[in-house]
């Protein structure tokens, strides 16, 4: 099998529990889910994606960007491969905010923020059509909160390409190079800034180190694929335990978790073990295929499922959101029925996610292949087989 066509499945299975992760941290409902570590601390699964994507996209396209063309193919997969699913779910938000007018004058149905202010104004909707919503700095997450990763993915392949085209043959010192300088500036902004949210620039500069560690853990990954001692099921017992000690306990410095994030990825791509078989069932392969639907649908949900409480709330009298100092929690019953109700939400959530696959992330993919193609005058895909993002 060409080394382009390689699948590394069991990351894959990976992606799509770190995607129900997020999913579930979002969703705060007063059930014993919600102060369980690992879903607590579930955010830190888009540190692991960017590492993940830094990886496999790395390995899908290390031997193909060699001329300018197939640069601007790179560019144009890669916005393929984000933007149709990230613009469909924004304007999903847009027609909420459009549901938002038509209650008020309609029904005097009034929501606590109206519509088009706050965290969903107009010049952040511009910002998020141009994937600009987490490199322009705003002081919170607008919009689809979940798509300010998608935002800094993007421009960090920009610097991936420039890199790579750039520096030719001195490409991988060029990685080392942003690596060294993303993780100084991490460092020190978790320091001396850690109040710092993540559409202020402190999410790009994750992404950049997250994926350029991807990167250098790929180049890792061929160098030690011939030694056996990093194959089989003590290895990934132990990348195992990596993953969960750092969603567990969250180390603070972001640095650390995404190090820790490349030694479980480098150890799982092997495949060797009892654990990596365990991971390439058939129901945690559709979770990674559809992780990145996942990743962008939770949020529409849990907005529908929490202005739903409020207009609900408004019209008997009940209270079914109560605040805890820092977040709104669904609490109108005991915590096992508060549990059940964040499994049903899952259970949306990947009921749309099959649908935004199929349907709009799929059929975008493919559509800008085929332009990339075009435009460039090449018939035959670049890093095609690669379950890159």
């Amino acid at each position: 099998m060409k080394q382009g066509q390689i699948r590394f499945d069991a990351l894959d299975s990976w992606r799509g529990i770190a995607a129900l992760l997020v999913a579930l941290f979002h969703f705060q409902a007063a059930g014993f889910f919600y102060d369980f570590p690992l879903i607590r601390n579930g955010n830190l699964a888009v540190p692991f994606f960017f590492v993940l994507s830094g990886f496999v996209i790395t390995h899908a396209y290390r031997t193909s960007l060699v001329r300018g063309s197939d640069g601007w193919r790179f560019v144009i997969r890669r916005f393929g491969r984000l933007y149709p699913l990230h613009i469909f779910t924004l304007g999903i938000f847009v027609l909420l905010e459009l549901a938002k007018l038509f209650m008020a004058a309609r029904a005097g149905l009034h929501s606590s923020e109206g519509a088009f202010a706050g965290t969903n104004d107009i010049p952040s909707l511009i910002a998020n059509v141009f994937l600009l919503q987490a490199v322009i700095p705003f002081p919170e997450l607008t919009w689809n909160a979940s798509s300010w990763s998608i935002s800094t993915e993007f421009y960090t392949y920009l610097v991936f390409v420039a890199v790579f085209l750039g520096l030719g043959r001195y490409r991988m010192w060029g990685s080392v190079a942003v690596f060294i300088a993303a993780g100084v500036l991490l460092v020190w902004l978790d320091t001396y800034h850690p109040d710092l949210n993540l559409a202020s620039g402190l999410g790009l500069v994750q992404c950049i180190f997250g994926f350029f560690a991807g990167n250098l853990t790929y180049e890792l990954y061929l160098k030690l694929r011939e030694n056996s001692a990093v194959r089989g099921t003590v290895p990934e017992l132990l990348a195992t335990a990596i993953m969960l000690l750092l969603f567990w306990f969250k180390p603070h410095y972001t640095t650390f978790n995404i190090l820790g994030f490349s030694a479980a990825i480098l150890l799982f791509s092997y495949e060797g073990g009892t654990v990596a078989k365990l991971l390439r069932v058939r129901p945690l392969l559709f979770l990674g295929k559809l992780s990145y639907s996942i990743y962008l649908v939770h949020f529409i949900v849990f907005a529908v499922i929490f202005a739903g409480a409020k207009v609900i709330e408004g019209k008997i009298g009940m209270t079914l959101i109560k605040a805890d100092g820092v977040h709104e929690r669904l609490a109108f019953g005991p915590a096992g029925l508060m549990d059940l109700m964040a499994l049903g939400y899952l259970v949306s959530i990947i009921i749309c996610a099959c649908f935004t696959y199929y349907f709009v992330e799929e059929p975008g993919r493919k559509f800008f292949n085929r332009l990339s193609n075009r435009m460039t005058g090449v018939r035959a895909p670049i890093g095609q087989g690669a379950n890159a993002r």
